[in-house]
């Protein structure tokens, strides 16, 4: 089975990334014409987190983001097992590989934060191709762990579990000067995380980044690709993590103050369908429960 997977993959990921990016519009217009559990937690999430927006703007951006979510699942084969070429033309971006070998001179190392908005297994590989990289990975099931493993260690990327000897090798990584990476917007396991507004709504949020940032110090930045229209390729942007994040204290909220500002710069290519909100504080009713 994984053979077979890995042919099928590669076959896929040899297809032109406007045509990827086309069977992406499809799919994404599929779940979006079709009932389904994606489209309805998009809407809902759109509804609490942006009531601002009137629902035809909603409608819009929920829209947009399955299709764009289909698109990450399309263009990833590519991104993966593609041509090399290809891939050295979609991370060529100067200026932000000159802005991260700034970062990197301060000897501190530096934590890189990748949401799951744009292209986000691109961002990785982009992070990879920059310098040394440990970045934590929460392992899938069946057979598609080991090709998700190939495929995003393709750079030279270390993966590491969410686990205590990950969180070690990610320590280990930052005393070297290296770059270490984490999605900051995953419900994080129990024990391992507290709860912070993000779009005014509580949400259990990991409390690593802080304790990582706290020592020496260490920056903070969020990393992401946007995907440019038409398979014309991705733009890459580096946005430093607000300064309290490395607070005790003040750092899950700032934690999630910088994942919306993110979130807001690009609300069409977020994945909305995750159900960030379902783990609530206690006594409160469930997020996905309510009328």
């Amino acid at each position: 089975m994984y053979g077979f997977l890995r042919i099928a993959l590669i076959l896929f990921g040899a297809l032109p990334l406007p045509l990827l990016h086309g069977i992406g519009f499809a799919m994404g217009t599929l779940l979006w014409c079709l009932p389904n559990s994606l489209k309805r937690n998009t809407l809902l999430h759109l509804q609490r987190c942006m009531p601002e927006l009137s629902p035809a703007e909603r409608n819009r951006i929920a829209r947009l983001s399955l299709i764009n979510s289909a698109k990450a699942i399309a263009e990833a084969p590519a991104l993966w097992f593609g041509a090399k070429w290809r891939l050295r033309h979609w991370l060529h971006a100067p200026s932000t590989q000159a802005q991260m070998r700034e970062l990197m001179a301060g000897g501190k190392g530096l934590i890189l934060l990748s949401p799951h908005i744009g292209a986000w297994e691109l961002a990785g590989l982009f992070c990879a191709d920059n310098g040394s990289i440990s970045s934590l990975y929460k392992p899938q099931k069946g057979v598609m762990d080991a090709l998700i493993l190939l495929g995003r260690s393709r750079n030279g990327a270390k993966l590491v579990p969410t686990s205590t000897g990950g969180v070690k090798s990610l320590l280990q990584a930052l005393r070297h000067g290296e770059m270490v990476g984490i999605l900051p917007d995953h419900d994080p396991p129990e024990h391992s995380g507290g709860f912070a507004p993000l779009f005014g709504i509580p949400a259990h949020t990991t409390t690593l980044v802080s304790k990582l940032a706290a020592r020496n110090e260490v920056p903070v930045y969020f990393i992401y690709a946007e995907r440019l229209s038409w398979g014309r390729g991705f733009r890459y942007h580096l946005r430093q993590a607000p300064v309290a994040i490395s607070n005790q204290e003040l750092g899950l909220v700032a934690l999630n103050e910088g994942v919306e500002q993110v979130i807001r710069h690009l609300p069409e290519q977020y994945w909305w369908g995750y159900k960030r909100y379902r783990r609530q504080p206690p006594g409160e009713p469930g997020f996905y429960e309510q009328p």
